[in-house]
């Protein structure tokens, strides 16, 4: 969870964001957490689509995690 932690930490305040950039941050800071590692990529990629699924799951009120998802699931899916 340490290099989870931080991410989804950055994740969940642009969940809530409304910003302009909003999509390029949040794709910017799953691909600074996944370059840590590019061995094990389908690894981490695994673990952070969980995380996100139970982010989601909370539904905190506020929070968009359409992004994340999405760009998480794309990323998988160029992998198969």
């Amino acid at each position: 969870m340490r290099r989870l932690g931080p991410c989804l930490t950055a994740l969940r305040v642009l969940a809530r964001s409304k910003g302009p950039y909003r999509d390029l941050l949040i794709e910017r800071h799953i691909d600074q957490y996944l370059k840590n590692d590019p061995v094990s990529l389908a690894h981490w990629l695994e673990r952070l689509r969980v995380a996100i699924h139970n982010e989601e799951a909370k539904r905190r009120e506020w929070e968009d995690w359409g992004v994340a998802r999405e760009y998480v699931r794309s990323l998988l899916h160029r992998m198969t």
